[in-house]
């Protein structure tokens, strides 16, 4: 029946769990805390970094220019972190090595999301933040710029990776209408790391090389919570591993003994299988989670759907560190006040739209971005230069990208099947690093060679349109489930038409 509760989201139902556990909760938001106190450099949900070439800031200044003291201690002229933005223009994307990294960046974020669903998001994310942790020490001994430069592309890489199963568990472990509301609760610890965590260390730690080690460590911390970290039941039972699931359900959602549990759980798996083979995509996990991609019409266009909003999400994203002022002095003045916002918006966003379309809700985010791009120059072109203005305006930008990422990839949770989605996952993250790197190309240059110049704001204003197209095609996505599907068929089957109630002439009544 339309509107039935299917697939997982039936068991957790009846268990009367629709969501993890408070212990569980709480140990993906601490790596996130991790993440977010080690990463500054490079978001783990974007390659945007969260840092640039700018100058003052104060709260008397605020209704001044943007010239004047900070509220943290100023960023010394040999911070290692300056390189990536700052620094010689052969490391710049349009350069060979930038090229280099930006390449072993997407393609890691590929293999990351593959990895999700071959080998399962536990074991990925133990190995990704194993590797984030030993590129992370390094580079507190790295002996030159170009070192740097690479441990901090492989790093924000690894954080990415972990990043996108520690959500995945998250998400799978609620059912549809708590899902978002979970990944939520999860990346709130991305904004406590970035906005509370990690300007404490910078500023309060002496000497860079133990400032390192003190954003690094408490990673290898987290990788030994990992061992006791359930792994996703969806997954599991995906994979034909029911007695696994059974165990993981008594962890992570404090199962009690149900002797049809198994059973249930058995049910689920076989229906999976009678779904891939239904769909010719039965047989290796890899082929289950690939094939699937491209051998439904309506997954494809779904995937494609995904990926050209995933790109317009980098441009824009890129565009607006570009072209935006950056009106702080430090670093940590941009972690304050980025990372306050992003709370706020996180937890907005999981009070108030949890349970709405996927659609809707991602047009109006892309949407509000491509609006938001537009801002900054329309106060400068009004003679309006207070700091307070370009301090809110900044802010409300970062939180605009924040909301559309966020959602996006909630969104793929919700939409996409278990046996693929963290292979689609992967892939829209993927655009989306590509993405970052195109508003870096010389595009005033392009245009003049067809006799059109621009200025500035008209190349924002090309950003802007591109983010606002791809919000309105992503009014082609399916309306979303009830429950999160769990096999292909649940996506594929049109709702049953629902009985109509016997008519009187036909009922039987007492003459």
């Amino acid at each position: 029946m339309a509107g039935s509760v299917t697939g997982l989201d039936g068991v957790l139902t009846y268990l009367g769990n629709p969501h993890p556990c408070v212990k569980v909760q709480l140990l993906l938001t601490l790596g996130l805390v991790v993440l977010g106190l080690g990463s500054l450099e490079v978001s783990t949900l974007l390659p945007v970094p969260l840092y640039s070439c700018w100058w003052g800031l104060a709260p008397s200044d605020l209704h001044q220019g943007c010239d004047g003291a900070q509220l943290l201690p100023p960023t010394p002229l040999d911070d290692a972190r300056e390189v990536l933005v700052c620094s010689r223009g052969r490391w710049q994307p349009n350069g060979f090595p930038g090229n280099l990294l930006v390449g072993m960046r997407v393609i890691a974020t590929l293999v990351a999301g593959l990895c999700l669903d071959l080998v399962g998001r536990r074991r990925s994310v133990l190995a990704w933040m194993g590797l984030y942790f030993v590129v992370s020490l390094a580079r507190a001994f790295s002996p030159n710029e170009e070192s740097v430069v690479f441990c901090v592309t492989l790093e924000g890489a690894a954080a990415q990776a972990a990043t996108l199963g520690l959500l995945l568990i998250a998400g799978e472990g609620s059912t549809q209408g708590e899902c978002v509301r979970s990944v939520c609760l999860v990346l709130l610890g991305h904004a406590a790391g970035v906005g509370a965590m990690a300007p404490l260390v910078m500023t309060y730690v002496p000497g860079t090389v133990y400032k390192q080690m003190a954003r690094s460590l408490p990673s290898l911390v987290f990788v030994l919570y990992i061992l006791v970290l359930p792994e996703s039941a969806r997954w599991a039972v995906c994979r034909g591993r029911v007695q696994e699931a059974t165990v993981i359900l008594k962890k992570s959602h404090h199962m009690a003994f149900d002797p049809t549990m198994k059973h249930k759980l058995s049910a689920l798996h076989q229906e999976h299988q009678l779904s891939m083979t239904e769909h010719k995509c039965s047989g290796h996990p890899l082929r289950e989670s690939v094939v699937p991609l491209v051998r439904n019409g309506r997954f494809f266009l779904m995937v494609l759907v995904f990926l050209v909003c995933g790109l317009a999400l980098g441009c824009a994203a890129s565009a607006r560190q570009l072209f935006d002022p950056t009106p702080y002095n430090s670093y940590e003045d941009r972690q304050v006040a980025f990372g306050a916002f992003e709370f706020l918006s996180l937890l907005l966003l999981g009070l108030i739209v949890t349970r709405l379309e996927v659609k809707c809700v991602l047009v109006a985010l892309l949407s509000a971005l491509s609006m938001a791009l537009l801002l900054t120059p329309v106060l400068q072109r009004a003679g309006q230069r207070t700091c307070g203005g370009f301090v809110f305006f900044s802010c409300l930008g970062h939180a605009s990208v924040v909301l559309a990422g966020v959602w996006m990839t909630a969104g793929v949770i919700r939409l996409t099947p278990t046996h693929s989605r963290g292979l689609l996952l992967g892939a829209t993250l993927a655009t989306a690093t590509l993405g970052h790197t195109l508003p870096c190309l010389d595009i005033v240059a392009l245009f003049a060679s067809f006799g059109m110049y621009l200025d500035s704001y008209a190349e924002l204003g090309i950003w802007a349109i591109l983010t606002f197209l791809a919000g309105l095609l992503a009014l082609l996505l399916p309306k979303t489930l009830p429950s999160l599907p769990d096999t292909l068929v649940h996506i594929t089957n049109q709702a049953l038409p629902e009985e109509k109630p016997e008519s009187e002439e036909f009922q039987n009544t007492p003459l």
